[in-house]
């Protein structure tokens, strides 16, 4: 059904437009530094906060101003959790699993440091995992288990017991994991861009990086306002990667999101639906919470490739009302879009390019894991700590990638034929 538009709406981040940022492209560059983070987002200003707090002459080059991309576009959902459950992925890759894990742990704690130092509306209010179909109940219930196992605190909860929850009667059973938060994910940018700052890095916004070579001592790095030599580069542009290091594009699939914003709820229906985090367990998810500020955000896709921002909020809101139908008349006050960058594996990597150290790929669960890879990265090439376990995986190129606008959509609409039973 077509969206209820209220009379502010308008097709911007609402993230973005409550926290105004300083245009942050003043001065000159300086003609060479420690360590050049190529990225201005949590995994950039974490590298930045890393490397500047163990003395390293720091600067950060982001060629959109400062808070643009994916960092302030989220859910906002900080969750510790890979796409495959541990014991299934120590199938795959052995005793390598355990300690990924242990990392998306450790990454969910550094995050929960960081924002009891910020005003980032942070609260620790759990997530559902949704059965689209009750199909998918035996599969939750076994990875339940398995959580379980591995000393996760989780519960499966049955149909009766998820509509307590939530005011829904869409789903037959769910997983509510109790070490999930939520965040206004534009304040926390923020928060993270003072914190490298405070450490002494420089930033520089409004600056692209057209291209990195090696040279004595390091890498001569060239940008739309001159070069930079830099003894260590750091890239951290996840999604929104370009053709400063074409091998790392190949290994990238950027898959375009989109999030709706209602206008404020009453406490009445904030109180049905609950604090907690929801996504279901469709190929193409939603995901959906409340805000500090009481509204619903809700997001997803239903399709791989783009689709102009109004077919996509027409399907959101219908899926909304139809998941929670207390909604139905509420109004929509904001609409965007934003990449999430995606792998083959689904997993997270790290590694270098000609010696180019970079992270990317958390397949929309980075808030945490892509702040704290580039805090430790940080922290490697300043000789404080060893790579990350994540820098042991092998990171598949996506094949035919320059094909991929040809057969993307094709998968896409595979994924919502298998949705559909």
């Amino acid at each position: 059904m077509p969206a209820i538009l209220s009379a502010s709406y308008r097709e911007v981040c609402m993230w973005q437009e409550q926290v105004p940022r300083d245009d942050r492209a003043v001065g000159d560059l300086p003609d060479g530094v420690d360590v050049l983070v190529v990225g201005a987002g949590y995994c950039g200003l974490g590298a930045a906060d890393g490397a500047a707090s163990a003395g390293a002459d720091v600067l950060v080059l982001d060629k959109e101003p400062l808070g643009w991309g994916a960092s302030s576009r989220n859910g906002g959902m900080v969750i510790p959790e890979l796409k495959a459950g541990p014991e299934k992925l120590a199938k795959k890759i052995g005793d390598l699993a355990h300690r990924l894990y242990e990392e998306v742990e450790e990454a969910f704690d550094h995050t929960e440091d960081l924002v009891a130092q910020m005003d980032c509306d942070y609260r620790r209010s759990g997530q559902l995992y949704l059965a689209h179909t009750p199909r998918h109940t035996p599969y939750l219930r076994d990875l339940a288990a398995e959580l379980q196992r591995s000393g996760q605190a989780v519960h499966f909860l049955d149909a009766a017991a998820v509509t307590a929850r939530t005011g829904s009667t869409a789903f037959d059973s769910a997983i509510f994991y109790e070490k999930v938060g939520g965040l206004h994910p534009a304040k926390f940018h923020d928060g993270m861009a003072k914190r490298a700052l405070a450490a002494g890095a420089a930033v520089h916004d409004r600056t692209g990086v057209t291209g990195i070579r090696s040279r004595a001592g390091g890498f001569e790095v060239e940008t739309t306002r001159g070069r930079v030599r830099a003894s260590q580069v750091i890239v951290g542009t996840n999604a929104y990667m370009d053709s400063a290091v074409p091998d790392l594009a190949k290994r990238i699939l950027p898959i375009n999101s989109y999030i709706i914003a209602t206008e404020p709820l009453t406490q009445e229906q904030r109180d049905v639906i609950g604090p907690q985090m929801m996504v279901d367990t469709k190929n193409l998810l939603f995901y959906w919470r409340l805000t500090a500020d009481g509204r619903m955000i809700f997001g997803g896709r239903n399709r791989l490739d783009p689709v102009d921002i109004p077919v996509a909020r027409d399907f959101l809101y219908d899926n909304m009302v139809r998941i929670h139908p207390q909604l139905q008349g509420v109004a929509i006050d904001y609409a965007w879009t934003g990449f999430v960058a995606m792998t083959l594996d689904r997993l997270p990597h790290v590694g270098t390019i000609d010696g180019v150290w970079y992270a990317t790929g958390c397949n929309g669960t980075g808030v945490s894991l892509n702040g704290w890879l580039g805090h430790r990265l940080g922290h490697v090439v300043t000789g404080q700590a060893p790579p990350p376990a994540f820098a042991e995986l092998k990171h598949p190129s996506i094949p035919l990638k320059p094909l991929s606008p040809s057969y993307v959509p094709l998968v896409g609409r595979y994924f919502a034929l298998q949705d559909r039973r």
